[in-house]
């Protein structure tokens, strides 16, 4: 399978920004959360979230790396997805291993709004470019703090599946303050609820930005996710530079 020299080039630059990067240790720990899955109420697994706050001169920069271990159907689950974003937009990469069928879709978000996006998966590669309204944000951006803040006003909500490359459609409210229970704990949340022809989706997010449970149709049925404990504030001491994180990353290639 050949794959064209566009498509290559996208695939180069987001394994140069999106991969994990080797580093000796954290002078800021990063926020670790674990999710436990459902599918319609049935425990499948689990998904490891690791967020990475970087600052920069024109603002913060998060890198993400979220790993999903999970049994559908008797068949065995496993997805990456890592991304980075900034005030200037975002990337991101996934990798998605469904009971040996193996596919990657890699989006950049557009300058102007949209995304172009490879997916690779056994029937070739394919790529496009969605307009901004096509895809208002990502399921990568629902657990990125710095765009949670995309759910909130309201209206159409188009929300790209980086596992996948599909997208789901629906009609966004503008957030209810409220509460949910995270380990037994009430939590403030303000839960945003989108409505369309694949049924309800709902996403808590706590004060810090940070989403502490959902509800989502994927899979064939309704994919639940809560983390285990109430994620910790944020700590805003000695941080990571990029250069101690990724090396030779030149910011210009960013």
């Amino acid at each position: 399978m050949q794959i064209p020299a566009v498509a290559m080039r996208i695939l180069f630059l987001l394994a140069l920004v999106c991969a994990p990067a080797a580093h000796a240790g954290d002078a800021l720990p990063p926020h670790k959360i674990t999710y436990d899955l459902s599918l319609d109420g049935k425990p499948i697994g689990t998904r490891q979230l690791t967020i990475r706050y970087l600052p920069r001169d024109d603002g913060e920069r998060r890198i993400l790396e979220a790993y999903t271990e999970a049994t559908v159907l008797g068949q065995p689950l496993v997805c990456r997805s890592s991304g980075q974003s900034s005030a200037r937009g975002a990337t991101f990469t996934s990798s998605v291993d469904q009971g040996g069928a193996i596919s990657q879709v890699q989006g950049i978000e557009l300058p102007e709004g949209g995304w172009r996006l490879v997916v690779a998966d056994g029937a070739g590669v394919k790529e496009s470019t969605l307009g901004k309204a096509q895809a208002r944000l990502t399921s990568l951006d629902l657990l990125d703090p710095g765009r949670t803040v995309l759910l909130t006003g309201g209206g159409e909500l188009t929300l790209l599946l980086v596992e996948t490359g599909t997208i789901l459609t629906g009609t966004l409210d503008a957030g209810a303050v409220g509460t949910t229970k995270v380990a037994g704990k009430k939590v403030e949340v303000t839960r945003y609820t989108a409505s369309g022809g694949g049924g309800t989706a709902k996403f808590d997010v706590d004060a810090n930005g940070l989403l502490v449970k959902s509800e989502l149709s994927w899979l064939g049925g309704i994919v639940t996710a809560v983390a285990r404990e109430v994620p910790a504030p944020r700590s805003y001491g000695t941080v990571e530079t990029l250069e101690s994180i990724a090396p030779g990353i030149l910011e210009d290639e960013l």
